[in-house]
């Protein structure tokens, strides 16, 4: 098996897009017993090969990767940074969460999307209670992307302390509370949010008051 996966690893950091995607293609289709070299490519030093082989891990779902993957995140190249939290994301392992969490404070949108992004996708309560905890924090950012994240979740201990955030100082978490609480009161059709929502049609920011609205009509109001 280690002569067919040897060169499939190599063809990782091939000139071809079109020579990674088979490589990448058939190195999923091996799955398991491809993981260990995978993990070694990790820590090449070759930013397509690392990118390619994260993507591979992400792809097979398989836990061993979770430590390595973490490591990655800490890559200078923004490429592997993302392929890791695109790959943490479809393995779901609540391990990810404090090392993406501490994304949500980086002014790179890029980075940010993608943490909240992640996140919002590793539905366990590990993953909730870590939210919540930094949902006061004092950097709008984690305060945005944990609101976000949150209501992608779904959980209905987010409603109350998302409310909150509807006063918010800054926009952008008015924005993300706002549109949060739409997705959560209509998954739990709770009504606490109708007038708190109402109160900010009248917001001085046009995408503050269009989410409102938007969110408003999720519950028939």
């Amino acid at each position: 098996m280690t002569e067919k996966i040897t060169p499939l690893i190599a063809n990782l950091g091939a000139d071809d897009p079109d020579t990674q995607e088979r490589a990448v293609e058939e190195l999923i289709a091996i799955g398991a017993p491809a993981v260990p070299e995978l993990i070694n490519a990790v820590y090449d030093g070759d930013a397509l090969i690392c990118a390619n082989a994260i993507e591979t891990l992400g792809q097979i779902k398989d836990t061993r990767a979770i430590g390595p993957l973490i490591i990655a995140l800490q890559d200078s190249d923004t490429q592997v940074v993302i392929a890791a939290m695109t790959a943490l994301r479809r393995i779901g392992d609540p391990g990810a969460v404090q090392p993406l969490i501490s994304f949500l404070s980086k002014d790179d949108i890029h980075l940010h999307f993608n943490a909240t992004l992640a996140l919002g996708q590793i539905k366990h309560e590990q993953t909730v209670a870590a939210l919540l905890e930094v949902l006061n924090s004092d950097d709008p950012n984690i305060r945005h992307g944990s609101a976000v994240a949150l209501g992608r979740i779904g959980d209905h201990r987010a409603i109350e302390p998302i409310l909150k955030l509807l006063e918010d100082d800054e926009t952008k978490v008015r924005y993300s509370a706002a549109y949060a609480l739409g997705d959560l009161a209509a998954l739990h059709q709770d009504t606490r949010v109708i007038d708190p929502l109402k109160a900010l049609l009248d917001d001085p920011d046009m995408n503050v008051r269009t989410t409102a609205q938007e969110a408003l009509g999720k519950l028939d109001v």
